[in-house]
C-alpha cells in the first residue's frame, strides 16, 4: 500500500518511521548517532541484518515505545521477507524471480496457469479449469500441449538446489507446492495472522507495526497485468481478503492514535472502490484524527452524492455516526466496529452447511447491481435486523445466476454456513426441515409443524452469520417461514414475484433484475463461443444478440446449440432465430419460449 516494488520489510519500515517522525536522513543519523551513508544503506536495501545496537539507537532516536523497538530488532533479525531461490508475487502485477535472476515467461497461456495455481498455493487445480481459464472457455487444446506447457514452466520455476519440485501434477490437476517465504501471498497470511494474535493480546502497537508490513506488500490489485482471470471467485475472494486486512489495520491505527499512516492506503482503496463505505467511514477517522475534519465531512457530502445518484440509497449507519461523531468533535474511532478475524463456526461438533450451487463460469455484466448489493450488505450489517433483498424479474433474465455468482463473492463474510433452496412449487414445511437437518438437527428432533420447524431454525441462526439463498420464490406466503430472525444473517430471494409483502413487512430491500447491455451481451456470447468464433461472423452476432434480446438463458442457450454442433454457422444460426425454427433438441428447453 506504501506503493514501493521492494518485498523486504526492514527497510520499508525504518524509512516509514523516519517519516512518520517527519525526519531527514542526516537528522535522523544525527539523532541515532550513526552515519548518514549507514542509514542510507539501511533505507536502500544494502543492508538487511544490521547490528541490534544500531536499531536500538535508531529506535532511540525515533523515541519508539517499547513495543515499537522489540519489533524493529525482530524485524532486522529476520532478513528479508522473501526468499532468494524462488520469489513469486502476486499481490500486484505477477512478478517472478529464480536464484536471484528474473524469469519473463513471456507466454500469456503459462503467466494464467501460475496465476491460479499461485493465488491457491498447495491445492490442486483441475486440468480443465487450468484450460478454461487460459485457453478460454470452449476452447479444446490436445492435452498433450497443455501438459507440454506445465513441464516448461515447472522447469522455469524450479530452484536450482531445491530438490522438491515446485509444480506437482496432483488428483488429475496441478498444484504449487511452494514455502512461506516464496510467495508473497503465504507472507502477507502470516504477518496477517500475527498482528491478529497481537491484536487479541492488547498488544495493538506491535500489531499496527506488523499489519503495515503485511500493506507493504501490496504493489497494486493482484494480478493487475492479467485481466482475463480478474472475475474469476477466487480473485474475488483474495480481493476480500486484502480489503479485510486493511480495515483491521485502519481500525488498530485508529486505536492508538496513529491516523496518519493509513491515510494513503484508505485513499487508494477508496479510489478504486468510490461506493464501499467501511473503507469511507475508517478514512473519515483518519482525516479527522490527523487534523483534517473538515475534508473528512466534504468526504461524507461526496459519498452520499455518489450513493443517491448511481444506487437510489443513503449512507449506511457506521458512515452515519461516522460524520455525527466528526461533527460533535467525539473522536470517532470510537464509532467504528473493527472487522474480527472470519472464523469458523465456533462449535466444531456443529456442522457448517455450504450448500451453493457452483458459480456460474463465465458469468458477465451486472457490475452495477453488484455494486448494489455490495452496498446494501455493507449498510445492513451494522443493523440491528436480518438483511432481506429481494431479486424480481422476469424469466431469463439471470436471477438465479447473479444470486449465486454474489453469493459466492460474499461467502466467506459468512462463516456459520451458507443454505441455499430451489423453492419453486416446494412446500416451506419440507425446505424448512431440509434446513434443519443441514444444521446438525437429528431427523427425530424436527417438529411436525411448520411454525415450530420455523421458530427452531430462527433459534438455530441467532448469534450466527448465515447466508440464506432462496431461489425461484412463487410468492411472500413460501418465503416467510424460511427467514432468519436475527442480525449477522442475510436472505436473498429470487422470483419473478415482485414479492410486495416482504417489502412491506419485513423490510426487504428489492432490487429488479433487468435485461442484460448489449456490450454485456456479447462478452457473454464470447466468453462462451471463443472471441475468434463470435468474431469471425459480425453480422450474425448482432443478429443473433437482438433477437436473445439480452435475456442470459437465450444467449447461454444459443451458445450451447453453437458448441455442441461446431459445423453450424452463426449466421445459420440467426436464420433459424429469425424464421422461429427451433430444433428437435431445444424444444424442451428452448433459448425463445419456457425460459424459467
Amino acid at each position: 500500500m506504501f506503493g514501493n516494488e521492494a518485498p523486504w520489510e526492514l527497510a520499508e519500515l525504518i524509512h516509514q518511521l523516519r517519516r512518520n517522525a517527519g525526519l531527514t536522513q542526516r537528522e535522523m543519523a544525527e539523532r541515532a548517532k550513526i552515519s548518514v551513508a549507514g542509514l542510507r544503506d539501511l533505507e536502500q536495501r544494502r543492508v538487511t541484518r544490521p547490528r541490534v545496537s544500531t536499531l536500538r539507537r535508531i529506535a532511540a532516536a525515533l523515541e519508539l515505545s517499547p513495543a515499537e523497538t522489540h519489533e524493529l530488532v525482530r524485524v532486522g533479525s529476520l532478513g528479508p521477507m522473501l526468499a532468494h531461490d524462488l520469489r513469486l508475487r502476486v499481490l500486484g502485477p505477477q512478478s517472478i524471480s529464480v536464484d536471484g535472476e528474473s524469469v519473463n515467461l513471456g507466454s500469456e497461456r503459462q503467466r494464467t496457469m501460475l496465476a491460479l495455481l499461485a493465488i491457491s498455493p498447495g491445492v490442486p487445480i483441475s486440468l480443465d479449469f487450468l484450460i478454461d481459464a487460459a485457453w478460454g472457455e470452449g476452447a479444446v487444446p490436445k492435452v498433450d500441449l497443455v501438459r507440454s506447457q506445465m513441464s516448461r514452466l515447472r522447469r522455469r520455476i524450479q530452484p536450482r538446489d531445491q530438490k522438491e519440485p515446485v509444480l506437482v501434477s496432483l488428483n488429475g490437476g496441478y498444484a504449487l507446492r511452494v514455502e512461506d517465504g516464496q510467495l508473497d501471498l503465504l507472507v502477507f497470511r502470516r504477518l496477517v495472522a500475527s498482528a491478529r494474535r497481537d491484536c487479541e493480546a492488547g498488544r495493538t502497537e506491535a500489531a499496527v507495526i506488523t499489519y503495515r508490513q503485511a500493506m507493504g506488500l501490496l504493489r497494486d490489485k493482484p494480478l493487475a497485468d492479467l485481466p482475463g482471470v480478474q472475475e474469476l471467485p477466487m480473485l474475488a475472494g483474495l480481493r476480500r481478503e486484502l480489503e479485510t486486512a486493511l480495515l483491521e489495520y485502519a481500525d488498530s491505527a485508529a486505536g492508538i492514535g496513529r491516523h496518519e499512516e493509513v491515510l494513503t492506503p484508505l485513499y487508494r482503496f477508496a479510489e478504486s472502490n468510490p461506493l464501499h463505505e467501511s473503507v469511507h467511514a475508517r478514512l473519515m477517522t483518519a482525516l479527522a484524527g490527523s487534523g483534517q475534519p473538515a475534508v473528512a465531512l466534504e468526504l461524507f457530502e461526496t459519498l452520499r452524492g455518489q450513493l443517491a445518484d448511481e444506487l437510489g440509497v443513503d449512507p449506511g449507519a457506521l458512515v452515519r455516526e461516522t460524520h455525527q461523531a466528526i461533527l460533535r468533535g467525539v473522536p470517532a474511532r470510537a464509532q467504528l466496529v473493527s472487522v474480527p478475524p472470519l472464523q469458523g463456526n465456533a462449535d466444531p461438533s456443529q456442522p457448517v452447511p455450504t450448500q451453493l450451487p457452483a458459480d456460474v463460469n463465465g458469468f458477465s455484466g451486472r457490475s452495477e447491481e453488484l455494486a448494489h448489493l455490495d452496498a446494501i450488505w455493507e449498510q445492513g450489517r451494522a443493523q440491528p435486523a436480518v438483511v432481506i433483498v429481494t431479486l424480481p424479474g422476469r424469466p431469463g433474465v439471470g436471477k438465479s445466476s447473479l444470486a449465486v455468482h454474489w453469493a459466492h463473492r460474499v461467502a466467506e463474510t459468512f462463516p456459520d454456513g451458507q443454505l441455499y433452496a430451489e423453492l419453486g412449487q416446494c412446500c416451506s414445511a419440507d425446505v424448512v426441515r431440509d434446513f434443519l437437518l443441514a444444521l446438525g438437527v437429528g431427523p427425530g428432533q424436527v417438529p411436525d409443524s411448520l411454525t415450530s420447524r420455523s421458530a427452531l431454525l430462527r433459534s438455530l441462526l441467532t448469534g450466527k452469520r448465515v447466508l440464506m439463498v432462496l431461489d425461484n420464490a412463487v410468492g411472500t406466503d413460501q418465503v416467510r417461514p424460511l427467514l432468519p430472525g436475527s442480525r449477522g444473517c442475510a436472505a436473498l430471494v429470487t422470483s419473478r414475484d415482485p414479492l410486495c409483502g416482504l417489502v412491506a413487512s419485513e423490510g426487504a430491500r428489492p432490487l429488479i433484475v433487468d435485461t442484460l447491455p448489449e456490450a454485456d451481451s456479447l462478452t457473454l456470447l464470447q466468453r462462451r463461443l471463443g472471441a475468434a468464433r463470435a468474431m469471425a461472423e459480425p453480422k450474425a452476432m448482432r443478429e443473433i444478440l437482438a433477437l436473445c434480446e439480452g435475456l442470459p438463458a437465450a444467449l447461454a442457450a444459443v451458445a450451447t446449440r453453437a458448441l455442441t454442433d461446431p459445423r453450424l454457422s452463426l449466421s445459420i444460426l440467426a436464420k433459424e432465430l429469425r424464421e422461429g425454427y427451433l430444433p428437435a433438441t431445444w424444444e424442451t428447453d428452448s433459448p425463445l419460449q419456457h425460459i424459467s
